[in-house]
């Protein structure tokens, strides 16, 4: 993997968290996480931003985890009740949904009940389809 990859634009990058196997002037080759280090990774990148899509994780994480990893890892911080996901299809840190009622109450997180069922999904909702949840 090149320098660039796990690196975005507005300057977030997690190859920190990689461990890089090979370095010269050109190249920089880190080796691709492990399930628990991409869950750690995703769960960073929430911190960081707040909330994504896994179209949004899979942007950061080209090159180092395909979409259906990271739908694995997704699913399973969701059964362990480390994430929610919206019926968007937009994930979100759990714990920072119940510790900030007021955000919770006005905007970005108003549309946002972690304690409503059909605010969660469960981990067929993230097979791939292109079909949204819409809690029914």
């Amino acid at each position: 993997m090149s320098d660039d990859k796990g690196s975005r634009e507005d300057g977030y990058n997690v190859t920190y968290l990689l461990s890089r196997i090979y370095e010269d002037d050109d190249v920089i080759v880190y080796t691709a996480p492990n399930e628990e280090e991409l869950k750690n990774i995703l769960l960073n990148l929430l911190r960081e931003k707040g909330r994504m899509s896994v179209k949004d994780f899979h942007k950061y994480l080209s090159g180092l985890a395909s979409e259906d990893k990271i739908r694995y890892a997704l699913s399973d911080l969701l059964r362990r009740d480390l994430v929610t996901m919206d019926r968007q299809g937009f994930f979100y840190i759990t714990e920072l949904l119940e510790g900030s009622q007021e955000d919770m109450e006005s905007g970005y997180y108003a549309n946002i009940d972690p304690g409503n069922e059909e605010n969660s999904v469960s981990a067929d909702g993230l097979d791939g389809s292109s079909e949204h949840y819409d809690g029914q």
